[in-house]
């Protein structure tokens, strides 16, 4: 008979965890659980953002333009320092010069807009004449719909008894289903509040011209103790500086180009107000995808309402058309790809995601925001991954 022994085996010995291994085995679910509980902190940070970025757009939005234009206009108050003129000067000369040639441009224009918007209610009624007499040869599922709609009505008036219980025939009264003071209070709201949120952009660009690099200053003196720190701050706030006015000054280049192709294009159709539809057109065209669309389809309508055939709508539409390919395909890319230095899948998410949290303002604030996003990311520990998906 073998005796057995209490000593235990090598394999045993491998396999049970001893007083060095345990320790190590809690420390690395401890890890784990940690890296698990700064994930879901991450996550939950980044819908707090995304939901106060949506719930504060009403004050986020005019601060954002605010900083934008004031890029804008920064270079032109830094050449007037540069002649020896003070800011406390230069600021109040270049936002003058600028509201002076914006007012200047509409004073001129002031003629064709009112031409522009008396044709309106004309051009509504003509469109409105061409829908009810179309020709038709063959019924269609609404026309057919609404031929079996007023069969049932007859059937059920057929059928209704003449009069109420007291001999009384009832009457129905119909409200109408548009009403022209509700559209008149409603745009009155809006034109009120677009003008209040003008007066606070012009305001707050005044006053970041004034202040100058203060605010960067303080950021830099903000972020840090160190050298260092300082330093990536600085380089942050300058690599932002140069997206964001190369952005702006290629916008303007665009909406040059798509403004001056518009007005020669509907002088050579013959279709009334081309100054107005150059500068409109240079304007809504900053609005990405939506905006060419909109312009398209206005120009095909102003076509057929002024020459009342459907060959002068399709070449003003056709002619809208060919100005926003060659925007979209060929200025757009080339401008924005050197100015961004994004790539086309990270441009069009940011639209994507910018216009569903802002709208209209989120798609024309998208590529300076990303832009400005990637220039952090860069520099900052953590956050390469981002920023390499973002780059060309």
């Amino acid at each position: 008979m073998k005796a057995t022994s209490d000593t235990p085996s090598a394999e045993q010995t491998a396999t049970q965890p001893g007083p060095v291994t345990a320790p190590r085995a809690a420390l690395r679910d401890a890890l784990t659980r940690v890296e698990r509980g700064v994930s879901a902190v991450r996550f939950l940070s980044l819908l707090l953002v995304i939901g106060v970025l949506w719930w504060a757009q009403t004050v986020l939005i005019p601060i954002v333009v605010s900083i934008l234009v004031s890029y804008a206009l920064e270079p032109a108050v830094a050449r007037l320092k540069t002649w020896h003129c003070p800011r406390s000067i230069g600021v109040p000369l270049v936002m003058g010069g600028l509201i002076a040639c914006i007012g200047g441009t509409a004073y001129g224009l002031r003629g064709q807009a009112v031409a522009f918007t008396n044709r309106l209610p004309e051009a509504a009624h003509k469109i409105a004449q061409a829908m009810a007499n179309r020709p038709s040869d063959k019924a269609g599922p609404v026309a057919k719909m609404q031929a079996a709609a007023t069969e049932l009505e007859a059937a059920a008036a057929t059928n209704r008894p003449p009069k109420g219980a007291d001999n009384v025939t009832p009457v129905r009264i119909e409200e109408p289903t548009f009403r022209w003071s509700d559209w008149l209070r409603q745009g009155s709201h809006g034109v009120a509040d677009l003008v209040g949120q003008l007066v606070a952009v012009t305001c707050l660009v005044f006053y970041l011209l004034a202040a100058g690099d203060l605010y960067k200053r303080k950021l830099a003196h903000i972020v840090g103790p160190s050298l260092s720190e300082k330093r990536n701050a600085v380089e942050i706030l300058a690599e932002i500086d140069r997206q964001v006015v190369r952005f702006l000054w290629a916008r303007v280049l665009i909406s040059i180009f798509i403004g001056v192709a518009m007005w020669i294009g509907f002088l050579m159709l013959g279709i009334e107000n081309a100054g107005v539809w150059g500068v409109i057109s240079g304007l809504v065209f900053a609005v990405p995808i939506v905006g060419p669309l909109l312009v398209i389809a206005a120009a095909g309508v102003a076509g057929f309402v002024q020459f009342g055939t459907l060959a002068m709508a399709g070449a003003a539409a056709s002619l809208t058309a060919v100005i926003a390919v060659i925007e979209g395909y060929v200025l757009t890319p080339l401008l924005m790809s050197r100015v961004g230095e994004m790539n086309a899948v990270a441009v069009f998410v940011s639209l994507i995601f910018w216009g569903w949290l802002w709208g209209i303002w989120g798609l024309l604030l998208a590529v300076p925001i990303t832009a400005a996003l990637k220039a952090i990311c860069e520099r900052v520990d953590g956050m390469e991954a981002f920023a390499e998906l973002l780059k060309e």
